[in-house]
């Protein structure tokens, strides 16, 4: 007696999830663009769920203000022009920042907020899957982390750099 045949649930899964695509696809730019707010009120509401950033009473203008910007910035690393590109400077970073410090942040706190960031972008993503060119969606996972590492050093810099002297002085290695 032969053994029924098997489709493995993966392959099974992919052919209805390929039967359920539209033919009408999104880059990662267009999506990130067209959910810039709802990617914004996910990554508030996050935030304000994480005990790490709910202590510091800021309004949801002064905890998001920084985040439209980051999320232009993002766009533009993803479009056709900037594909292969490195990095650039985000003064949106740098200024959040700045802001951050005056604000009472530690730098963990950025690091959570950053965390956080990803997270929605992603989510973002995974809620507009059917609606995804899965041809570039690896390349622009990529992209995506390597902007918002490089957003996360620029803020974290100019976090550092304008620090009191004090503050600076306790990280400085003793000679010896």
């Amino acid at each position: 007696m032969a053994a029924p045949l098997t489709v493995p649930i993966a392959q099974t899964a992919l052919r209805s999830h390929e039967k359920s695509q539209p033919t009408s696809k999104e880059s990662v730019a267009a999506i990130l663009k067209r959910c810039k707010t709802s990617l914004i009120a996910d990554w508030l509401t996050r935030a304000k769920r994480t005990p790490e950033l709910g202590h510091v009473h800021l309004s949801d203008e002064h905890r998001t203000g920084h985040l439209p910007k980051l999320v232009d910035d993002l766009v533009a690393r993803l479009g056709p022009a900037n594909k292969d590109s490195d990095a650039t400077r985000s003064l949106a970073a740098v200024e959040h920042g700045k802001l951050r410090r005056t604000q009472g942040y530690s730098s963990g706190m950025l690091i959570h907020e950053s965390r956080i960031f990803q997270v929605s972008v992603f989510g973002t993503l995974h809620q507009n899957l059917r609606l995804l060119d899965f041809n570039l969606l690896l390349p622009d996972v990529m992209t995506i982390a390597d902007e918002v590492d490089s957003q996360l050093t620029q803020t974290m810099e100019s976090f550092s750099n304008g620090a009191p002297k004090s503050a600076k002085a306790q990280l400085v290695k003793p000679k010896g």
